[in-house]
């Protein structure tokens, strides 16, 4: 059972604030063995620093590398050079060496996988050009923008681990997706299989 700080940690957008965050529970608590992991995971995590000086968010970036990649699976020099370019992702935020570590770790992990895909489905619900046809100037129906979220989600954490034969490496991102969406619009049957 999370604390209201650990809770509201992981309802936290920014980098900046997460880790204070992460400070307060570490105050109040103490270093407990889930705070050293969060910790971990969170230097991990963010330990890139962006183009404007703050930190940037390795797991957007891995992301993101899935979603540039969905089309590559289908040619094998292609989804050679993708499954290469996210396992150097993947590693740069230490993604298999954390969850090696324990069962704690993995579970910590997977959170911040529910995390990451909470943050895209936000972002791609507030962003206009996602929601928008024709060059920005006809908004799309919310059906139509939830198919869409859908079909990007489908394609980013279960097709394309799929096709790269990267199942087992992006399990909990995959099952992260999975329940993230059945959360976000209950009721409507999750994602394909």
């Amino acid at each position: 059972m999370d604390t209201p700080t650990i809770a509201q940690y992981y309802r936290e957008t920014d980098p900046a604030k997460r880790k204070e965050l992460l400070e307060q529970a570490i105050a109040e608590e103490g270093a407990t063995e889930e705070n050293q992991a969060r910790r971990e995971i969170w230097d991990a995590r963010y330990s890139m620093k962006s183009d404007l000086g703050g930190q940037a968010d390795g797991y957007l970036k891995f992301w993101m590398t899935i979603e540039f990649n969905r089309t590559s699976g289908n040619r094998w020099f292609t989804s050679k050079g993708a499954r290469k370019g996210l396992q150097k992702e993947l590693d740069q935020v230490h993604f298999h060496e954390l969850a090696a570590k324990s069962e704690l770790h993995r579970e910590l992990i997977y959170r911040e996988c529910e995390h990451l895909v909470k943050l895209y489905m936000d972002l791609c619900q507030t962003d206009k050009s996602y929601n928008t046809i024709l060059c920005g100037l006809v908004t799309m129906k919310r059906d139509d923008v939830k198919s869409k979220l859908q079909r990007d989600i489908y394609e980013t954490a279960v097709k394309v681990p799929r096709e790269l034969d990267m199942e087992q490496e992006l399990a909990l991102l995959t099952r992260a997706a999975r329940k993230v969406y059945e959360d976000y619009f209950p009721g409507e049957g999750g994602l394909p299989e």
